[in-house]
């Protein structure tokens, strides 16, 4: 059976940038839905339309939020670089601790300071662009993985770009 997980404690930080951590400052991490793009066919005698999957997905943008302004972040607005979002997860049925870790290389696009209210904490909106390679394990296990360069997409450590490389003649 597969155990229900609560989020525990989270950060984000620069990947290569030591003392970048905020787990104090973040209030919330955005993951982006993973979508594959489609191609529709749509034939002129048949009786349906039918989207078929294609081996890339949809633009990610991933994002997180912050108790207010934080300077660092701020001086990498527009920039590409690499982030990683760490969490802890809790199992409930034994109570075992396991990570979860999101690595993002991308442009920090969007920044939006929302309403001012000096009786209510002040949220610092973050949301990427461009984004060229993501990857998502949970519990040291590679769930899924995405490389615009490489070419690779890998769900559960399988490349389901592959195939298509290899009937293609590119090197896998």
């Amino acid at each position: 059976m597969n155990p229900a997980l609560t989020l525990t404690m989270m950060d984000v930080r620069l990947a290569e940038r030591a003392g970048s951590s905020r787990p104090l400052k973040v209030s919330k991490i955005t993951l982006p839905p993973v979508k594959f793009m489609t191609v529709n066919r749509n034939p002129g005698g048949g009786a349906m339309s039918i989207d078929t999957s294609m081996p890339r997905i949809e633009p990610l943008a991933p994002g997180f939020d912050t108790y207010g302004p934080d300077d660092e972040f701020f001086s990498v607005l527009g920039l590409t670089d690499r982030w990683t979002f760490g969490c802890s997860y809790k199992k409930h049925n034994t109570h075992e601790v396991i990570p979860a870790r999101v690595i993002i290389e991308g442009v920090l696009n969007e920044w939006a300071m929302g309403d001012l209210d000096t009786g209510e904490a002040q949220i610092a909106a973050h949301v990427f662009t461009e984004v060229t390679h993501y990857e998502f394990s949970l519990d040291g296990v590679e769930r899924f993985y995405a490389d615009e360069e490489e070419i690779e997409i890998r769900k559960d450590g399988i490349s389901l770009t592959a195939p298509h490389k290899r009937a293609a003649g590119l090197p896998t």
